[in-house]
């Protein structure tokens, strides 16, 4: 209980800021499997351990937690209409991985409704792959039908479960997928797609890790960029209770800023500017955000002179 003589001489309204919004679900994943053989279909399970996917399907999605992720959640299906069951559910994730055990044929087929995160599909078939990793925010991962989509899960669950994010250059991999030359190298690589280079001396290491074209991590630092930017400001406006002038325009563009700095600190992007301005509108600033996008150093052109200089 508060002093009397305390709140005599001084009484304060104390408001409690409104929490940050929760980030965690961009690290989450769900797995989409073949079910056991009678074994039921539709539902979502968040799964800790290896024997618990397990009782649901063969799939190898437990690499995800050998990888690094607590958990993930298993979806057994015959099919990949998934559009009602993902509207349906409470569990939240910004990842779906399809395993390998899908055809292309059933991939053509996906119904995802409005999920608007990223989806993995790994294949041995270098067209396929392509095809597929060219669409929305999509990974077409290459890798042989007999690692049973190891490599795919390994890649993803090393990039989920790091502290901030890395696009996993070069890490070495569990298996690797059949591709031993530069020349096989340079064609998965000219088509953007996601694949394991198996080196004499370095093993098997992860040789590129695309989604769309872009770095891996690009749609993830975009989603929790805005939800961060989102959260930032409903945060100041809600505690300060801000006028409607230019100079509180300014310090929400400066709180909004510092986040985009953050980024900027840590590497993750070159750079990135927020204006904030008043418009005619009531009620409602104007706000321009120009942020770059991320990238990925994977391989050097060097030109080498040799003879005196």
């Amino acid at each position: 209980m508060k002093d009397v003589l305390l709140e005599y001489v001084m009484k304060v309204d104390a408001y409690a800021p409104t929490p940050s919004a929760s980030t965690a679900y961009i690290r989450k994943v769900l797995c989409v499997v073949k079910p056991l053989p009678e074994g039921a279909t539709g539902t979502i399970t968040e799964c800790t351990t290896k024997s618990e996917i397990q009782a649901l399907t063969t799939a190898n999605c437990h690499v995800l937690l050998e990888a690094g992720l607590p958990s993930v959640y298993v979806l057994p299906m015959n099919d990949l209409n998934l559009a009602d069951i993902l509207e349906a559910t409470n569990k939240k994730f910004f990842t779906i991985l399809v395993d390998g055990a899908f055809t292309n044929e059933e991939l053509n087929e996906l119904d995802d409704g409005d999920f608007a995160g990223v989806i993995g599909w790994s294949v041995e078939n270098r067209e396929q792959a392509k095809n597929w990793g060219y669409g929305n925010n999509n990974v077409g991962f290459y890798d042989l039908d007999v690692n049973g989509s190891q490599n795919m899960y390994y890649a993803f669950g090393k990039m989920l479960s790091a502290n901030n994010w890395k696009n996993q250059q070069y890490i070495e991999m569990p298996f690797g997928s059949g591709i031993s030359s530069i020349n096989q190298a340079e064609l998965m690589f000219e088509d953007s797609i996601s694949f394991v280079l198996t080196s004499e001396e370095y093993k098997n290491r992860l040789a590129l890790f695309a989604s769309n074209r872009r770095a891996i991590v690009a749609p993830y630092v975009y989603e929790e960029l805005t939800l961060k930017l989102q959260s930032k400001a409903l945060q100041y406006i809600s505690l300060n209770q801000p006028n409607y002038t230019e100079s509180e325009a300014s310090l929400l563009e400066d709180a909004l800023q510092g986040v985009v700095d953050g980024y900027v600190e840590q590497g993750i992007l070159t750079h990135g500017k927020v204006v904030v301005s008043l418009t005619d509108e009531q009620f409602v600033v104007q706000a321009s955000i120009n942020i770059p996008e991320p990238k990925a150093l994977w391989r050097i052109r060097a030109t080498m002179k040799q003879g005196e200089i």
